[in-house]
């Protein structure tokens, strides 16, 4: 692409983010965490990966996978739970927005989720967005947590939750740039 229209999209996309609200700050590195605890590998990753390139380069989206406890007729349910949730919060800062994927959390829809995205963006927040483990999280990240979402009413594959998350950061972040990606 040439100079003067690699310039042209340039603006435009200055632009678009004046617009549509978004703050300067968004010139500002964001760390974004995708943490799961997961058995073995995701097989959606590929296409995770996909969607995390699509995002504007100052958005660096980690995606991190930890081994779930290992079960046995021995342990009770909630000492494997209790150490998936230690595990987790290992990886989470005291100044991270961490938000908990759970059955019985807040639903809501994409133009919200966009909205939660630009505040994070607007304060400089460092969201950790945790998919628990097969029996779910304990109680200690459910305390820590700073935000409780519900994907559905419906029940997803397990590996499948990444990518859903990836999608919609995707998503989100074309709302905020007015790209043609989301249609209402």
């Amino acid at each position: 692409m040439p100079f003067f229209m690699s310039c042209s999209v340039m603006l435009e996309n200055f632009i678009n983010w004046k617009i549509y609200g978004v703050s300067e700050q968004t010139f500002q590195s964001m760390k974004i965490k995708i943490i799961s605890v997961t058995s073995k590998k995701n097989q959606f990753n590929s296409e995770i990966d996909r969607y995390i390139k699509m995002l504007p380069s100052f958005m660096k989206v980690e995606q991190l996978e930890l081994p779930i406890s290992k079960r046995s007729k021995q342990k009770a349910i909630l000492q494997n739970i209790e150490e998936e949730s230690e595990r987790i919060l290992r990886h989470i800062g005291p100044s991270d927005y961490l938000i908990i994927m759970d059955e019985h959390g807040k639903q809501i829809d994409t133009i919200e989720f966009s909205e939660w995205l630009k505040r994070w963006m607007d304060e400089s927040a460092q969201p950790v967005l945790v998919i628990g483990g097969p029996d779910g999280l304990g109680q200690s990240i459910k305390e820590r947590a700073n935000a409780s979402l519900s994907l559905s009413s419906l029940t997803y594959a397990h590996s499948m939750v990444p990518l859903i998350l990836a999608e919609q950061l995707y998503r989100a972040w074309s709302i905020l740039d007015n790209q043609p990606y989301h249609r209402q």
